[in-house]
């Protein structure tokens, strides 16, 4: 795998849909999120569009898995070039650290946030039955912390990986 364009396209696809990836989720976290919420209902009907219709969590699910299996064969080629020995190089370490944050990121946005926010979205949907205030309240803090846990893992996987090079 030391073809020069194969490893190209890796990083490319890593870091572009890496940036696509934690740029989305950081836009959702501080700024769609609590405008959904300050709106009331109409922002409920903004959360129907960007759920339903746009399918905005099938996509960050897609930015993430993409990063992430990019992310795998550049760890695979170095840990190959160097049999092994590069896992255990402060890098490597850093590498790890931040994969690790980051696929824990994902795994929350598929099984937390993304079916909260969806479940949300199906209640404001024609003719679906009203949640009630409790039951809205509960869903909007748990989609509060598990964006706050996506969004902190994701922060944490591209600082460590941004700078790994540097311990």
């Amino acid at each position: 795998m030391d073809q020069p364009i194969v490893l190209f396209l890796l990083r490319a696809v890593h870091i572009g849909v890496g940036v696509f990836w934690i740029g989305s989720v950081l836009l959702v976290t501080f700024y769609l999120l609590p405008a959904v919420r300050a709106t009331g209902p109409a922002g409920g009907q903004v959360l129907q569009e960007m759920m339903l219709r746009r399918k905005v969590q099938v996509h960050l699910i897609w930015a993430g898995w993409l990063t992430i299996f990019a992310g795998i064969g550049l760890f695979m080629h170095n840990m190959s070039l160097s049999h092994g020995a590069w896992g255990r190089t402060p890098m490597g370490i850093g590498i790890s650290i931040g994969a690790v944050a980051g696929f824990l990121g994902l795994m929350i946005g598929m099984t937390v946030n993304g079916p909260t926010a969806r479940r949300m979205a199906l209640a404001n949907a024609p003719g679906a039955t009203p949640l009630s205030d409790a039951e809205r309240a509960a869903l909007a803090r748990r989609l509060r912390i598990g964006t706050l846990s996506t969004t902190t893992l994701l922060v944490i996987s591209v600082v460590t990986m941004a700078t790994a090079r540097y311990y």
